[in-house]
């Protein structure tokens, strides 16, 4: 019987898969683009050198954030994914930079086009090459649950739009006779790489700043924890995102005449229900007990 891949070892053997790819993209663009010094489609180079640059950062993050729970870190590692996932916004913000400046300098000074067939047709391969390495990637991010390859994945379709826009620019050349429609598309790209790294970034800060779950979890948390017998009423509940997981902290009133032993039981129940639902991923739950007498005084 074949032996079930880990969460890991999937994630390695994907990102190893599109990062060839784009290793291989990036040295076709590139000599195509300087042989025929063309602008736009070293642009385009460049943005697939980044996404080459990504999905290693995508494996260096895994292996960061995989190690089991240790002495100095109780809860796991899983917050280094998101630490990776900050630095690949940056990555992406320096990019869009980068080609802002490329496209406003060719507004402002176009140069002669002479566009060779093959630009266009390494420009086309590009965009259907991007457009199979999103599926691809996408599928076994949904799989895996992993945010970073989720946003590799979006790179990789947003660098296959900025290909349409290089292939629209480089059509247009034709009939106009200079770069200038190959500019704007430089900056249409930009445009699309600030938004995906807006997104990026918050998703990072929301999980490197403890945000909390959404009211949906919440509100399952209570109903869950509610339907445990001997549970008179939820005193407070506060969550945390912790890498795909969550934290839970919750106070619960049990009747105050009870037992020690019994009020262990019934925070043990609520406990291990709560931590039970694959549906709230809920990777720890911290249950408090109060009596419920002086907690309604």
């Amino acid at each position: 019987m074949k032996k079930k891949l880990t969460n890991t070892q999937i994630i390695i053997r994907v990102t190893s898969v599109t990062l060839l790819a784009n290793v291989l993209l990036a040295i076709l663009k590139s000599i195509v683009g300087l042989v025929f010094f063309n602008v736009s489609v070293l642009s385009d180079a460049a943005h697939s050198i980044a996404d080459v640059v990504t999905s290693a950062l995508v494996i260096v993050a895994v292996f960061l954030s995989s190690p089991k729970p240790d002495k100095k870190h109780n809860y796991g590692h899983e917050k280094m994914e998101y630490i990776v996932l900050l630095f690949f916004s940056f990555i992406l913000f320096g990019l869009a930079g980068l080609f802002i400046w490329q496209g406003v300098d060719g507004i402002i000074s176009p140069l002669d086009s002479n566009i060779h067939w093959m630009l266009i047709g390494v420009t086309v391969l590009s965009i259907i090459i991007k457009e199979a390495i999103f599926w691809f990637t996408m599928h076994f991010a949904k799989k895996v649950n992993s945010e970073i390859m989720k946003a590799d994945a979006w790179h990789s379709r947003f660098d296959g739009l900025s290909s349409v826009a290089v292939l629209i620019g480089l059509i247009v050349s034709i009939f106009i006779g200079n770069n200038l429609a190959e500019s704007i598309a430089v900056l249409i790209v930009a445009l699309f790489i600030i938004k995906i790294a807006y997104e990026v970034f918050k998703k990072a800060i929301d999980q490197l700043t403890d945000k909390a779950a959404s009211q949906e979890v919440s509100d399952k948390i209570r109903e869950i924890a509610l339907s445990v017998d001997g549970v008179v009423a939820i005193d407070d509940l506060k969550t945390r995102l912790f890498g795909s997981s969550i934290l839970a902290d919750i106070e619960i009133a049990v009747d105050g005449k009870l037992s020690v032993e019994e009020s262990h039981q019934i925070a043990q129940s609520v406990h291990d229900l709560i931590e039970a639902d694959k549906g709230l991923g809920v990777k720890h739950c911290n249950v408090h007990v109060n009596p419920a007498m002086s907690s309604r005084a």
